[in-house]
C-alpha cells in the first residue's frame, strides 16, 4: 500500500484513559519523540506538561481534548475551555460535540456551537477535530454532521469516537466521508468556484479514532481516507510497519 507520507506521521499517539499514571504520560512522550508521531493526545491534566517536554520538538504537535468525552457542557464553558489550552501553547483541540443536542433536533444549536469552536480555534492558529461518537448517530445524523461542519465551520478535522463509547471507529463512516469529500472537490472544480464562499478553508479533514489496535486495522482506515489516526497502540503497529518494510527491502536485495 502506497502512502502519502510516513505512517507515523498519520498517528496521534494518545494516552486518555483515566487511571493513566505520570509514568505512563512520561513513556508517552518519549515514545513519541522517538518515532516522531505527528502529535501527542493526552488528558487535559497533561497537555501544559506536554507542552513544556516537548517545546524543542516542534513537528511532534500537543493535543487535548475539550468537553471530553460526552461533550455535553454548555458551549460556553467549552469554549472557555479550549481557549485555555491554546492560551497555554497547545497545538491542536480534539472537542466532543454535544451529541444529546443533536439527538434533541435542535440543529441550529449545534451548528453554533461547531461553528464557535472552529472560529476559536482558526482565530489562534489552532487545528480544531470535532468528536462526533458515531456510535450513537444514525447515518442521516451523521451525514447532518459531516455537512455542518464541511460547509458551515473552520473545523479541520470531523473525528469518528472517543474511545469512550460502545463502539469505535467504523471503516465505513471514513470511506462515506472521504467520498463526499472527493466528490465536493469534483463539484469545485467543475464550477470553478469555490464550494463554500463566506470562509474559503481546505477540504475537511479526516481522523479515525477508537478501537485501532493493529496494523492492518491503521491501514485500513488509512486506505478509506483517513488523514490522522488517534490510537494508543501506536508503537506496536510503527514496529510492525517498518518490520515489514525491512523485511520486504531484504527481500529484494537478496534476489
Amino acid at each position: 500500500m502506497q502512502l502519502k507520507q510516513p505512517l507515523n506521521r498519520y498517528i496521534d499517539h494518545t494516552l486518555l484513559k483515566p487511571d493513566a499514571t505520570l509514568l505512563e504520560f512520561h513513556n508517552l512522550l518519549e515514545e513519541a519523540v522517538q518515532h516522531n508521531f505527528a502529535s501527542v493526545c493526552v488528558s487535559p491534566y497533561m497537555a501544559l506538561t506536554a507542552v513544556d517536554a516537548l517545546k524543542s520538538y516542534s513537528n511532534i504537535k500537543v493535543c487535548t481534548v475539550v468537553g471530553f468525552p460526552h461533550g455535553n457542557i454548555s458551549l460556553a464553558l467549552k469554549s472557555k475551555e479550549a481557549q485555555h489550552f491554546i492560551g497555554h501553547g497547545v497545538d491542536e483541540i480534539d472537542f466532543v460535540a454535544n451529541v444529546g443536542l443533536l439527538k434533541s433536533e435542535r440543529y441550529e444549536e449545534v451548528g453554533a456551537e461547531l461553528e464557535t469552536m472552529g472560529q476559536v480555534c482558526h482565530d489562534n492558529n489552532v487545528v480544531s477535530k470535532c468528536i462526533i461518537e458515531t456510535c450513537y448517530l444514525t447515518r442521516e445524523e451523521k451525514t447532518f454532521m459531516y455537512r455542518a461542519l464541511a460547509e458551515r465551520t473552520l473545523v479541520n478535522f470531523i473525528k469518528t469516537s472517543t474511545g469512550y463509547g460502545p463502539e469505535g471507529a467504523q471503516a465505513e463512516d471514513v470511506f462515506d466521508w472521504n467520498q463526499r469529500r472527493e466528490q465536493s472537490r469534483e463539484l469545485t472544480q467543475a464550477d470553478g468556484e469555490p464550494i463554500i464562499l463566506e470562509n474559503s478553508r481546505e477540504p475537511l479533514k479526516i481522523k479515525a479514532a477508537g478501537g485501532i489496535k493493529d496494523l492492518g486495522s491503521a491501514l485500513r482506515f488509512i486506505g478509506c481516507g483517513a488523514d490522522r489516526l488517534g490510537m494508543s497502540a501506536s508503537v506496536k503497529v510503527v514496529e510492525e510497519w517498518n518490520a515489514r518494510d525491512r523485511t520486504f527491502i531484504e527481500g529484494e536485495e537478496a534476489t
